[in-house]
């Protein structure tokens, strides 16, 4: 895939995070198969720059974060864990929160990015892995996929927001089962808890996700990110807030071109053209 902006991070020669923009999707894939696509601070950093360059473009409709090889990410930099050990307690505290503080960049940035974010996995997810397919808008799995919230297995508490997003996805009862187990799920289950919405054979992972980004990109792009901004941010917020922001948010749909012509499509029962955001 060709990088697209600043140059990228690499290892071996080879960019630790593949990007590309094609037929108005956004793809960014993890590229560190030997090291299971772990989520080391400079991964972290360039699929942080590419999430930020992308913000907003009104020629990437929709974004697709996945990973190169057999698996998904399987959790951050154990390396950089195995030598905070070395350190004196309290200095290891800080340590390990400075890097929960550093996942949190990514998820935070899949959350606010006005597109929809879809993430494509198969394999093994762990950890932040788990939590990356958790905050992303919507999750299509390959059979393979293997998915734990495996923190407490390390003696160590969730981070990259899994105990916001676990709760809201799956209830309170099955949230607390996930995390306090610590087991992994299989596709199918990771499907009949909400954590994903596609399971898919794993040769057809692809194909598929590339179906799914391509819809989105053909949709109407402002009235997809109002959408999201109303569904996310309306987690916290009561009925007659939210229904201010609806009635907010409609209006700035009404104000584009989209509405005008998927109403015209509807009224002349046809197929809607939707053109999308103007520079």
């Amino acid at each position: 895939m060709a990088q697209d902006g600043a140059k990228a991070a690499t290892e071996n020669d080879s960019p630790l995070v593949l990007c590309e923009i094609r037929d108005g999707v956004g793809y960014a894939t993890i590229n560190r198969p030997d090291s299971r696509n772990a989520l080391a601070a400079p991964v972290r950093e360039a699929l942080l720059t590419f999430l930020d360059e992308v913000r907003g473009r009104p020629d990437v409709r929709a974004v697709v974060i996945g990973a190169a090889g057999k698996g998904f990410i399987a959790g951050g930099d154990v390396k950089g864990f195995a030598m905070g050990l070395k350190l004196p307690a309290a200095e290891r505290a800080d340590d390990m929160k400075t890097r929960a503080m550093g996942a949190a960049k990514v998820i935070r940035a899949i959350h606010e990015l006005p597109q929809p974010v879809v993430v494509s996995a198969r394999g093994l997810a762990v950890g932040i892995g788990a939590s990356v397919i958790f905050a992303a808008d919507l999750a299509i799995v390959s059979d393979t996929a293997k998915v734990g919230l495996t923190h407490v297995t390390l003696g160590i508490s969730p981070d990259g927001g899994a105990t916001h997003f676990l709760p809201r996805l799956t209830g309170l009862k099955r949230a607390m089962q996930v995390a306090l187990f610590g087991e992994m799920l299989t596709a199918s289950e990771l499907l009949d808890m909400g954590l994903v919405n596609f399971v898919v054979p794993d040769d057809q992972l692809e194909a598929r996700t590339a179906t799914l980004a391509a819809k989105l990109a053909a949709g109407a792009a402002k009235a997809q990110q109002e959408t999201k901004r109303l569904i996310r941010g309306g987690e916290n917020l009561d009925l007659e807030t939210q229904l201010a922001a609806e009635g907010e948010a409609l209006r700035r749909c009404a104000e584009t071109d989209d509405w005008v012509e998927g109403l015209g499509a509807v009224l002349e029962r046809r197929p809607a053209r939707f053109g999308g955001l103007k520079d």
